[in-house]
Parts: structure tokens; C-alpha cells; sequence
């Protein structure tokens, strides 16, 4: 079964990057996918001000919307010049959305898809948690301003947890097409569950992979940090992720693997929730 592939795209008040639409149209190349843009065509809501005000509210209202329209005109003529030049298949879905819900309404368009991709930036901080947390799906996650080429070696942050576990299972379809991965456990952050991990790299190894276990220590750095290293130094493609191991109010107070990753990320990774 062909795999199909989501992009969803901001065209206000920031658009997606042209780095985002290279790495999707790359990524879906090499992994021989289908691809599919949402397009939101943001509309403002009319909005009268309480007391006079020098301001034109519907001029504001229109040029806004506007930008929107403009923005998509652009992303959409980019997204087709690269994938024509890459031959492959993409569809432009546009649709209208009120702009409080955009990051809402690709959140749910993204359940229809194996996949959705998007760059780690913070302006699409939002968009990137609403899909994250809602679509149910994985999501792959770009540094910006970095070129995927052929996805030949994961990584994957293993410390034993069900989120991991289930990101893993999410990107199944993109080990089909490596031959090497290697587990990356960070010893002093977490216990880690040996067991567990010896079980995983059996059954990886008879699915017919390659697999090297790396244990590394974080010595009071980022786990994010010393893993996506890690990864690095063992030439790794693409790393795969939990998201979001404890509850967030947590990762809020006190930062962790996952919030580091969407500020400092420094490979393509996968995320699930």
C-alpha cells in the first residue's frame, strides 16, 4: 500500500518556509509516498470596536485576508514547480477557515494521513502542538533550513516508555526502506528498562535490520542534546521520539526531551502522541 503523506501549510500571519515544501516533496521521493497540502484560506471575523477608533478595522480585515490568499498563490505554485521537477505526486486542497481554528481544522484533516510534516520554528509552535496533540498521527518535524536526502539509518531515543513505543509503531512504514537503526538511551537521565530494549533489537534484527545499541549520558547537558549527538556522530537520518513522557504541565515546568526538541532540534525527527 502506498503510503500518503500530509503537508499542512500556515499562510497567516507567517507563511511555511520553501526549506518545508523541499524536505516534504524529498521525503515523500525517497519514501515513494503520496503527498497532500492543506491550503487554509484564513478569513478574519468582522469586528466592530467598542469605542471610535482611527483605525480601519475592515481594511485590516481585508488586507489580512488577502495575505493569506497571496501567501497560498505562492506556496502552492512552489510546492508544484519542486514536486513536477522531483515527479512527485502532490494535491493542493485549499479551504477556508476562520483564523482562531486554522491550526485546529489541520489538526483533524491530518488523521486522514500516515504521515504529516512540518518544520520546527516559533512562529509554527502552535500549529506544530495542535498537530502533535490532536491528529492522533505521527508527525515528522524539520530543523529549518535543513535538506532531507534518502532516509538510510534511524535513530530511535529509546528509555523503555509506551509513547516511544507507539511513535515507533507509527513510523513502521519508514524502517521498511532503512537498513540500520540504533537504540540511543540516555542511563543517568531515566531508568532504563535493558530488558525491554534487548527485546525490541531482536525483533528488529529479525526483521532484517542492522541494530546497534548506544548508551549515552547526559552528565547535567539536555537529554535532546546528547541524543540528537548521539545520532549525529552515528550517522543517523532520522531520529524517532516519544512525545511528551510525562503530563505537560510538567514539560512546562520543568522542560524535558520533547519541548527541547521542538526549540533546538538539529535532525529530522518523528514524533507521536
Amino acid at each position: 500500500m502506498k503510503a500518503q503523506f500530509h503537508l499542512p501549510l500556515a499562510t497567516y500571519p507567517d507563511a511555511s518556509s520553501f526549506s518545508l515544501l523541499q524536505n516534504a516533496v524529498a521525503v515523500s521521493l525517497h519514501q515513494k509516498a503520496g503527498l497532500t497540502a492543506s491550503m487554509p484560506l484564513v478569513r478574519i471575523e468582522p469586528f466592530q470596536p467598542r469605542f471610535p477608533s482611527l483605525l480601519d478595522v475592515d481594511k485590516m480585515r481585508a488586507d489580512a485576508e488577502r495575505l493569506s490568499k497571496d501567501n497560498g498563490a505562492v506556496l502552492g505554485q512552489t510546492l508544484h514547480d519542486y514536486a513536477r521537477k522531483a515527479e512527485v505526486e502532490v494535491e493542493i486542497q485549499p479551504f477556508d477557515a476562520r483564523e482562531p481554528f486554522v491550526a485546529q481544522t489541520l489538526a483533524e484533516l491530518s488523521r486522514a494521513y500516515d504521515l504529516s510534516i512540518l518544520e520546527a520554528s516559533v512562529l509554527m509552535r502552535p500549529l506544530i502542538e495542535s498537530v502533535l496533540f490532536e491528529s492522533g498521527r505521527p508527525l515528522l518535524l524539520f530543523p529549518p533550513d535543513n535538506f532531507c536526502g534518502r532516509i538510510d539509518a534511524v535513530a530511535v531515543a529509546w528509555d523503555g516508555g509506551a509513547t516511544v513505543a507507539r511513535t515507533l509503531a507509527g513510523a513502521r512504514f519508514l524502517l521498511e526502506r532503512v537498513s540500520r537503526v540504533v537504540l540511543i538511551s540516555v542511563t543517568d537521565d531515566k531508568q532504563i528498562d535493558e530488558r525491554g530494549r534487548d527485546h525490541l533489537t531482536t525483533a528488529l534484527r529479525k526483521a532484517g535490520l542492522a541494530v546497534d545499541v548506544a548508551a549515552v549520558q547526559a552528565k547535567g547537558d539536555s537529554p535532546a542534546s546528547v541524543i540528537q549527538g548521539a545520532a549525529l556522530e552515528r550517522k543517523a537520518d532520522l531520529l524517532v521520539a516519544g512525545a511528551y513522557g510525562h503530563s505537560r504541565l510538567r514539560e512546562f515546568i520543568l522542560g524535558g526531551v520533547t519541548r527541547s526538541l521542538l526549540t533546538r532540534l538539529e535532525m529530522p525527527t518523528v514524533l507521536c502522541h
